[in-house]
């Protein structure tokens, strides 16, 4: 089961936090056992140590003035001996409530076994027999021996705690390090992981939408994402195949339509043929004129249906194509002299250039003397008063079966604008510039033109800058074998010739 995108985020943001807090909780802790630590330092171990240097202070001074007291026998001397004893004992009892190792209270009862004997000592100093001279130094050498035991044991625990205290804070550095680079890494693969799982099955949609706005239809589109995704897909499904049943169904109603009309027409037409040729009586001069309007819609209609079925033919790949052995040169010089009446009426100048003799193509006169009559009646119909057309054809490549002829139609009209020159082949389309000039046509012709052309393997494009003429540009794919023709081709133009409208 695939998390939807909204448990997706949960999960990756409840990853974070959980991230987060467990990497807080674990400092927090060693933090908190640093502190401990440090705070058992200052509390015991330092206290400690400073207890236990007054007790020798004060034992260093008790013992200088025994010293002078069995010397001068004074009893104030002996009695600041004892007053010194309530501070010895109460700094033994304070450094006993800061100490707990076995060996620190094991020193401090020697340490008051060696005192009470060294006191007790003192009083009997004057005894004769008394054996204090000679064990005072033993005895007093003990008590500072132990204490300064006492305080090198206690240094010895700082020294080892802040050692441990240093190690635990560069462990807890370490680790809290290695919990944030595996947590960021954790975090940008899944985020990482998240975006892909989503982002590919929306640029596969996205793709699958152009296409279906170009009108192709790919079929049901498969994709694994999340579920929000998932559901999108199965609208888009849905949509496409409803498009493509609705293009369907349109394609067949202006087939059905186109072919129903085609009947009837033929039959205007006829009738209107009869008429003007007066069969079934004379006409007046009126009757006439209305006549000829109606021929010439007829006949307008007449090609309109033809485009229409032609296409939807083209679209089906129903469409047949005679291809024969063809002079280009033939099919060029009738597309001009089609023209040439209507490119007369408006003073156009029409040039033919020809570089060298074109090879025989293997193709569909028809179709392409179509395309050619269609690029040039174009050519005529934007083009303004005083104008000029160009058409030249030449040979292109000429390495082995890389060769093309290359044909170019190119005028002097207003030109396209930059943002209608990738639509102007698109079945319907018409540029609202052109609508605006009141210059409309069934928007069919370039679309026919490039059904065409492209079934014969070439390529057709326009190239334009706006307000300086248009070209519009095909090419037809050359074989080795068609290239050597030679004997059955001639010159577009022979020798510079110029037809003038």
């Amino acid at each position: 089961m695939r998390l939807t995108i909204f448990w997706r985020v949960i999960f990756a943001q409840f990853t974070l936090i959980a991230l987060i807090v467990v990497v807080s909780l674990y400092a927090f802790s060693q933090l908190h056992q640093f502190a401990n630590l440090s705070t058992d330092i200052l509390a015991t171990d330092s206290a400690s140590i400073e207890a236990e240097k007054r007790l020798l202070k004060v034992f260093l001074a008790q013992m200088r003035s025994a010293e002078k007291y069995v010397l001068l026998r004074d009893q104030a001397l002996y009695s600041h001996f004892t007053e010194g004893s309530s501070d010895f004992t109460s700094l033994v009892e304070k450094v006993t409530t800061l100490v707990d190792t076995p060996q620190e209270i094991a020193l401090l009862k020697q340490i008051r076994e060696l005192y009470s004997r060294y006191a007790t000592g003192l009083s009997t100093a004057f005894i004769p027999k008394s054996s204090w001279n000679q064990e005072k130094t033993d005895i007093s050498d003990g008590i500072t021996g132990k204490i300064n035991e006492l305080i090198r044991f206690r240094e010895e625990t700082i020294v080892r705690k802040t050692t441990v205290a240093r190690d635990q804070a560069a462990v807890a550095a370490r680790m809290v390090g290695w919990l944030s680079l595996g947590g960021i890494s954790a975090a940008l693969l899944f985020a990482y992981l998240h975006a892909r799982s989503v982002s590919r099955p929306l640029r596969q949609l996205a793709r699958a939408l152009f296409r279906v706005g170009k009108g192709e239809f790919p079929g049901a589109l498969a994709v694994r994402a999340p579920a929000e995704v998932r559901d999108l897909v199965q609208v888009f499904n849905w949509m496409a195949t409803e498009l493509e049943q609705l293009d369907r169904m349109k394609a067949d109603f202006i087939a059905y339509v186109s072919h129903e009309l085609r009947t009837p027409l033929t039959g205007i037409r006829e009738g209107t043929a009869l008429l003007l040729e007066q069969i079934p009586g004379p006409l007046t001069t009126p009757q006439q004129q209305i006549l000829e309007v109606v021929r010439t819609h007829s006949a307008r209609l007449a090609q309109h249906i033809a485009s229409i079925l032609d296409l939807s033919k083209m679209e089906a790949d129903m469409l047949e194509y005679a291809r024969a052995p063809s002079d280009l040169a033939v099919l060029l010089e009738r597309s001009v002299e089609a023209i040439e009446l209507m490119a007369s009426k408006k003073q156009l100048h029409i040039e033919v250039l020809g570089a060298s003799p074109l090879p025989c193509l293997c193709l569909d006169e028809g179709r392409i003397q179509q395309v050619l009559d269609n690029l040039l009646s174009n050519a005529v119909k934007f083009t303004p008063e005083g104008g000029a057309i160009k058409i030249s054809a030449s040979l292109q490549g000429n390495r082995g079966n890389q060769s093309w002829v290359e044909i170019r139609v190119c005028d002097t009209g207003k030109g396209i604008p930059a943002e209608d020159l990738a639509r102007i082949f698109d079945k319907f389309y018409q540029s609202a510039y052109h609508r605006q000039e009141s210059q409309q046509g069934t928007g069919l012709g370039l679309a026919i033109a490039r059904h065409i052309v492209e079934a014969h393997g070439g390529q057709i494009w326009a190239e334009s800058q706006f307000g300086a003429g248009a070209a519009f540009v095909f090419t037809l794919p050359v074989s080795h074998s068609e290239t050597n023709v030679g004997p059955t081709s001639r010159a577009i133009g022979q020798n510079g010739v110029k037809y003038v409208a």
